[in-house]
């Protein structure tokens, strides 16, 4: 599996020759070489199918009836099955239908649709993501995970949203919890969860390939093939590749900031006679991040084994190993993570289920080299070790009808050492089509790297003058006594199905944060011809936020579907420097709203919209813009599709950049697509 390549060079000579059709012979013959690959795997995979009389062909999957979402099974709330009716949280669920008739080519494109998230882009390749706030390019108080293995990097505690893309035929769902989930998942899982589940082996027999491309997503394509090893083992191998355009400026020049992926894997899947399973999955990837010069590669593998002991009891042991390499415009960085956890569920007499797990993470950051003027590097090398433990109860108090959870996250950890993450949870179904729930959570975000490790110094300003009236740069560097910032949530829903065509969803939250990091200025040290100011992150601001989410799903005919939602946030945040709590209220909008269309014009034609309001943020105007899908099933196997993407304006901002970059317009664009299942 090739890992590393001359990704600045291959993403400017590829764009080249799809804009112009012409270019260097060793250009196109890179871009031909992934793109022969992708070929001799569906050639390869469409042989052995041919091959495999066992394999039937693909029938599309149907959309699930309004009664079957409400009744979806979840784990991502209480890390056990359960109807996402009875979870006692603020949980919306992406289906593989919601990805395929959205038209999103990326995760961070489909997480749009979910209430209560801000989703923004910054560039062709950064986005800014965050559940109830405090959103930005470095957005840190939301965990993300990929079949159980998180993604977010430890140097400042979020998600770099250009590399966890997956081939999204294979996801099976994207659980989505606003609010705290840290009793069960930990430190950073503190205004919100993504889980992204990908199917088993099992479900994805068979050949997939799908190709196509547009004005902005120039190029895009994968290949999928799954087959059988004996009986009970099962398997998939895929590989995708996608290649996009440069945004541009308000002023209409194009920046050099297109972005390119590839990414190749595979699954194994194996199903014991006694209601075991083993899962084994491995991943590597590469490509351009949206810089001028700069490169990324990455590879991991993840191993699951599952063991069902009876209806109510099981246990999981889980390991993953994680390699990642980024060099963008800040710096060189590679990341070395291993994880361990185990988990074991026990159901103890007819009215409680006691979940209890352990885990370790070690993870090695090394920054080799500064490629941004202002960023000077201190530490080369950045070891931490996370020890955790969890318990909790779930007491069924009224059979069916009322539970109450109970339980609390142990962690220690490098920078604050033992830190304690409880909540408690109610959920009341006064009839089969209705849940009230309520929850009250603590959830810590432990100190980044960058925050509480000798990691780097970063000049922010122009000289200012100190107290002696000499010239001093302003420097942020880290503080090894900066303490986790802390959020006391309080949550209360309520979920109806008042008939079979019309679901509603509503959560509210009050969100209380102290102790949250910000930058003050700290010593003054002399220095020729200017000195150095040291701002210092400290634990200066607090402030609280509140709002809600309110979701309708209407099904007007078993042909078309109709979803609205919106979401309102608040934010009150005092601190010794205004302009920084100020920042933290302004960078997240106040209103969204989206609206959804699913229409069957026909058994083989299909046309989705989406509307969706976004307030501004910060300097950034509000906007108010639309995408659409349309698509023909030519065959049962063979479907073709048309996208348009941020159709009501040429171009429009979504949010501005951390690191001052001048702000990116998102374009409008349209792209195409085959899908062929065999």
């Amino acid at each position: 599996m090739r890992i590393r390549t001359n990704s600045n060079y291959m993403k400017k000579s590829t764009r080249s020759i799809l804009r112009t059709g012409a270019g260097t012979e060793k250009a196109g013959g890179w871009f031909w070489r992934k793109t022969s690959w992708t070929l001799a795997l569906a050639i390869h995979a469409s042989r052995v199918a041919a091959a495999d009389s066992s394999i039937p062909a693909n029938a599309p999957v149907p959309d699930l009836s309004l009664e079957e979402l409400v009744n979806i099974k979840v784990t991502s709330v209480s890390r056990k099955e359960e109807r996402l009716n009875d979870a006692a949280a603020a949980i919306f669920v992406l289906s593989n239908d919601d990805l395929r008739r959205s038209g999103a080519t990326s995760v961070a494109d489909a997480l749009r649709l979910v209430p209560g998230l801000q989703v923004a882009s910054i560039d062709a390749g950064t986005w800014a993501v965050s559940a109830r706030g405090f959103n930005s390019q470095f957005a840190n108080k939301l965990l993300v995970m990929v079949d159980g293995r998180t993604v977010y990097s430890p140097l400042f505690s979020g998600v770099y949203w250009d590399t966890p893309q997956v081939f999204l035929d294979d996801v099976d769902r994207i659980e989505v919890i606003r609010g705290p989930g840290a009793t069960v998942w930990g430190a950073n899982a503190v205004n919100g969860v993504i889980s992204i589940l990908t199917k088993s082996a099992k479900d994805t027999q068979g050949t997939l390939v799908y190709g196509g491309g547009g004005d902005v997503h120039l190029a895009l394509g994968g290949a999928r093939y799954g087959g059988k090893i004996g009986e009970n083992t099962y398997y998939r191998i895929f590989g995708t590749y996608q290649l996009n355009q440069d945004f541009r400026e308000s002023s209409g020049r194009r920046v050099d900031d297109g972005w390119d992926l590839w990414k190749e894997g595979f699954r194994l899947d194996h199903y014991t006679a006694a209601e075991g399973q083993l899962t084994w999955l491995a991943n590597g990837y590469g490509g351009t991040p949206s810089t001028p010069a700069g490169d990324l590669y990455g590879f991991n593998t993840l191993g699951r084994w599952s063991q069902h002991l009876s209806d109510r009891s099981s246990y999981e042991i889980q390991a993953f190993l994680d390699r990642t390499y980024r060099n963008d415009s800040l710096a060189k960085v590679s990341l070395d993570t291993a994880d361990l956890s185990f988990q074991n569920t026990i159901g103890l007499a007819e009215r409680n289920d006691f979940i209890w797990g352990l885990g370790y993470r070690y993870s090695d950051a090394r920054p080799t080299q500064s490629n941004f003027p202002a960023l000077q590097l201190v530490d080369h090398d950045i070891a931490l070790s996370l020890f955790s433990a969890f318990i909790q109860d779930e007491i069924k108090i009224v059979p069916d009808k009322l539970k109450f959870t109970l339980g609390t996250k142990f962690e220690h950890n490098d920078f604050t050492g033992f830190e304690v993450q409880p909540s408690a949870r109610l959920a009341y179904l006064p009839a089969d089509n209705q849940t009230l729930w309520a929850a009250v959570s603590r959830a810590v975000r432990t100190p980044s790297e960058t925050e509480g490790k000798p990691f780097f110094r970063f000049a922010s300003g122009f000289p200012v003058q100190g107290p002696d009236g000499g010239f001093y740069v302003p420097t942020r560097v880290s503080n090894d006594n900066v303490q986790s910032e802390v959020l006391w949530a309080y949550e209360l829903g309520y979920r109806v199905q008042p008939t079979k065509k019309v679901s509603i969803d509503v959560a509210t939250f009050y969100n209380d944060y102290s102790h949250l990091v910000s930058g003050l200025p700290s010593n003054f040290i002399p220095g020729i011809p200017v000195g150095t100011l040291e701002i210092l992150p400290q634990n200066q601001l607090r402030g609280e936020s509140y709002g809600g989410e309110t979701v309708l799903t209407v099904s007007v005919m078993d042909s078309w579907r109709l979803s609205g939602s919106y979401s309102l946030l608040l934010m009150h945040i005092r601190g010794e420097l205004e302009s920084d709590a100020q920042a933290y209220e302004r960078n997240a909008p106040t209103h969204q709203v989206v609206l959804r269309s699913s229409y069957d014009l026909t058994r083989k034609l299909s046309f989705d919209s989406q509307l969706r309001y976004v307030d501004n943020v910060g300097a950034i105007p509000s906007y108010f813009t639309a995408d659409v899908h349309l698509s023909y099933r030519i065959s049962a196997n063979l479907e073709v599709s048309l996208v348009g993407q941020n159709l009501f304006d040429g171009s429009h901002p979504e949010q501005a950049s951390t690191i001052g970059a001048l702000t990116r317009e998102v374009p409008r664009g349209f792209y195409g697509k085959i899908t062929w299942q065999f």
